[in-house]
């Protein structure tokens, strides 16, 4: 059992430290083959995703998808929480420049006024040091923008 949670720790830490802003998959095959890799090396696991892993929206307004990946449909035969915690679950969007990285509890993606705005559900500590909900809105202008300060 101990062995089983250091071996844990240790691909959870080499997990965060190979994603990186720099060194983040630029596809989401790449994202799916290294959550893959993570799991196989997690005591043999098996890894499965569902249909629902990778989502395509217009983010960027130019008429073509990017890709969506989210990890919460992501599941590995030998650990319960590889890809997310408390804090969230990761989420990939693969735009034509880089890839963008979140950790969040759910998301929708809203349509406003023709404006696809990523809607995430995070950890209470975004907001504030209360227990509750809290959710922040990411809109597409030459990378993703969201506000930092909150209500006064």
């Amino acid at each position: 059992m101990r062995i089983s949670i250091v071996v844990f720790i240790v691909a959870v830490a080499t997990w965060a430290a190979s994603a990186s802003a720099d060194s983040l998959p630029s596809s989401a095959e790449q994202i799916l083959q290294r959550a893959k890799q993570e799991c196989d090396s997690f005591d043999k696991g098996r890894f499965h995703a569902t249909e629902k892993a990778v989502s395509q929206y217009d983010f960027t307004g130019d008429g073509s998808t990017e890709a969506l990946v989210d990890a919460s449909q992501f599941s590995c035969s030998t650990a319960a929480t590889l890809w997310g915690g408390s804090g969230g679950t990761f989420m990939w969007i693969v735009a034509p420049d880089k890839t963008y990285e979140f950790l969040a509890h759910k998301w929708k993606v809203v349509d406003v006024d023709g404006q696809n705005v990523l809607l995430l559900a995070v950890h209470s500590s975004q907001c504030s040091d209360d227990v509750g909900p809290c959710f922040r809105a990411f809109v597409w202008q030459d990378g993703f923008r969201t506000t930092q300060r909150g209500h006064e």
